[in-house]
């Protein structure tokens, strides 16, 4: 089939690390057999990007159209994210108009995306599939309109939802339930497996007399890097990984690593930890969750519902996020006896098949096509 992606979430040589997950996903319905072109519209200031551009192997055409960007401000009724919007809507039309391009399907990739995809190509009658990664659609819709939101998603012919959580607010939003297909991240189990763990302290010059934490992720309060931080602090002989950034300075004498590194270095990393910690507070479906699975990482993570889709008990304790002195006694539990740890750590790996990006790739397209037939 011919599969038209729209995505504003896709990585390129400036942003490498931005939309990785969708990368991987695409090429994934590239080596299925498909001919995938995508559309994913860059802000016009980023100039020295070029509209056709390859990242990493590229097995899809790329377009990336210029548009404006404007941040999502709430002006009374209004909000400035329309600007934005309609410039979308305006670049996809032209790209898919000027270049010919021919597709049985879309699918976009998270909401915004969906909503962009029906209010540009609708006059070519094809359908619209959409995926929901989002950590919550509730303040996520306030930017449109009730009437223009609705009648958008009732333009959507179905939905691939990564969580339960997920899947339930769009039946909220008046969604079937038949029309919406849960299936959670997952990733490239030829690119994250279990590295030797001494061979990737030594690469990197970590020490091998501490047990080390990793933690994935953007440095923000609901990611909970500081709340790492002050667990591990009353440990004895723990390192932390911070493997990230943002705003937060993840600073002191536990601190091993710290830094922002090519998707490629991740599972270098994990494999060199003994434990992976995240004490988020809301999540779509973790990428780094899954990552740290597919390496044999025991996790310490949230106990929410969109965490509790990819953990199970037998390689996960999950906590209170914003409990300190749970997640402490969690990571003490777990490192302070290591046959504890290496049960857990054989039962991720046995868990990681259920999290294959191939499989995922395969199943999505499965339930398009039988949707489509319908």
């Amino acid at each position: 089939m011919k599969i038209l992606v729209v995505s504003n979430n896709y990585p390129s040589l400036k942003h490498p690390s931005r939309g990785v997950f969708v990368y991987n996903l695409v090429q994934q319905f590239c080596k299925l057999g498909h001919e995938v072109t995508v559309i994913a519209a860059d802000n016009f200031i980023s100039t020295k990007v070029k509209e056709v551009e390859s990242y990493g192997v590229e097995l899809c055409t790329v377009f990336r159209p210029k548009v404006f960007s404007f941040s999502s401000l709430q002006l009374g009724s209004f909000n400035t994210y329309r600007i934005a919007e309609l410039a979308q809507i305006k670049a996809i039309q032209r790209t898919v108009r000027k270049n010919n391009i021919e597709f049985d399907f879309v699918y976009a990739h998270f909401m915004m995306n969906g909503i962009v995809a029906v209010n540009s190509l609708k006059d070519y009658k094809k359908p619209v599939f959409t995926a929901i990664g989002e950590s919550d659609l509730a303040s996520f819709t306030k930017r449109y309109p009730k009437d223009y939101f609705n009648k958008s998603l009732r333009l959507i012919d179905g939905f691939i939802a990564v969580s339960n959580k997920l899947k339930s607010q769009l039946v909220g939003y008046g969604v079937s339930s038949k029309k919406i297909f849960m299936k959670p991240n997952a990733v490239d189990l030829n690119k994250f497996y279990k590295r030797d763990k001494e061979e990737m302290r030594r690469k990197y010059g970590f020490p091998n007399d501490r047990k080390l934490v990793a933690f994935v992720g953007r440095f923000m309060e609901h990611k909970g890097p500081l709340r790492v931080l002050e667990a591990v602090g009353n440990l004895k002989d723990i390192g932390i990984l911070f493997i990230g950034n943002g705003p937060q300075e993840p600073t002191g004498s536990s601190v091993v690593f710290k830094e922002s590194v090519p998707s490629y270095k991740i599972p270098e990393l994990l494999s060199a930890a003994d434990i992976f910690v995240l004490p988020t507070q809301k999540e779509g479906s973790c990428n780094a969750i899954a990552e740290a699975i597919a390496c044999g990482l025991p996790v310490v993570s949230s106990n929410i519902p969109e965490v509790i889709d990819q953990c199970a008990p037998s390689y996960s304790i999950l906590v209170d996020p914003l409990d300190v002195k749970s997640i402490e006694k969690a990571i003490e539990s777990i490192l302070c006896n290591d046959d504890i740890r290496i049960e857990m750590s054989n039962k991720a790996l046995e868990s990681s098949k259920n999290f294959e990006i191939e499989e995922r790739a395969s199943s999505i397209l499965n339930f398009i096509e039988s949707e489509m037939t319908k």
